[in-house]
């Protein structure tokens, strides 16, 4: 089970706002024209009976359609359809994996909200989703959340795993920090879950931090990195932290696969 990407086949992109941190001579934040690049590659799996994966992190933008503003991951899952139409691109199974951070604000960078519709379109347009949540996502009240959970096609995961279509995933959600902050687990548990979920022969294990890759001076958390190294191999699909080279090839023969702010959609083949 492996995953390649060809990092320069970028097929497509989308375009959307994202808020700068600046203020300009108006008082208000600057925003900035931006195009989500959408990457070809295959994971190779002979269990699985589903054609393809579209994997994303970190949408954090707005997408404008007849003068209307909406999140992102709203818009994005009819274009990619789409898209997968007029390039003759197989797709009677479709999968979504998504790694969190999936909500936005022209009025505030930074913002955490709401990104229930953005499960839900992709749900809408797709077989299944499956994720985690990032440090900015939230479902509603704890009641409502439960309820979303629960839905059909579904699968937000935390500490847990499940399995769609042969493909069996991991996931940890939000990131290292305090506990008791939103979204936040300990160190500890974070890298106790993360030892857990190696040892389940899973296909991939999803989380939102990103560890960092120092060989091609890539950011992120280098003790998850470092705790990688020591268990069992895995692949390991993140956001958090962009990435210019998107897969990491590790010593242990683990796989990194960081789609902060771009697309990857993954072939599922057999050999």
């Amino acid at each position: 089970m492996k995953i390649t990407i060809d990092q320069n086949n970028i097929i497509e992109s989308y375009p959307y706002l994202e808020v700068g941190s600046r203020m300009t001579d108006h008082n208000t934040l600057e925003v900035f024209q931006r195009d989500l690049p959408i990457i070809i590659g295959e994971y190779e799996c002979n269990e699985a009976n589903i054609d393809l994966l579209i994997v994303a992190s970190d949408l954090q933008g707005i997408a404008v359609e007849n003068g209307e503003y909406f999140l992102l991951g709203e818009k994005l899952p009819a274009f990619l359809k789409t898209l997968f139409e007029i390039e003759n691109i197989q797709r009677d199974k479709v999968g979504v994996v998504l790694c969190g951070d999936l909500f936005t604000s022209l009025a505030k960078r930074g913002s955490s909200g709401d990104v229930r519709k953005v499960w839900n379109a992709f749900n809408y347009h797709f077989n299944w989703v499956v994720g985690v949540a990032g440090n900015h996502d939230t479902f509603g009240s704890k009641e409502e959340k439960e309820q979303f959970k629960a839905k059909e096609g579904i699968h937000l995961l935390h500490q847990n795993t499940v399995e769609l279509d042969g493909l069996k995933f991991g996931g940890i959600s939000g990131i290292i920090g305090r506990a008791d902050k939103t979204n936040r687990v300990s160190e500890f548990d974070f890298l106790k879950s993360l030892s857990k979920l190696s040892q389940q022969k899973l296909d991939m294990i999803l989380i939102h931090e990103t560890p960092d890759n120092p060989q091609y001076h890539e950011i992120g958390n280098k003790k998850i990195r470092e705790h990688i190294l020591k268990i069992d191999s895995n692949r390991f699909v993140c956001g958090h932290c962009h990435w210019e080279k998107s897969l990491a090839n590790l010593e242990n023969k683990s796989q990194v696969l960081n789609v902060d702010s771009k697309v990857v959609l993954l072939k599922v083949i057999s050999r």
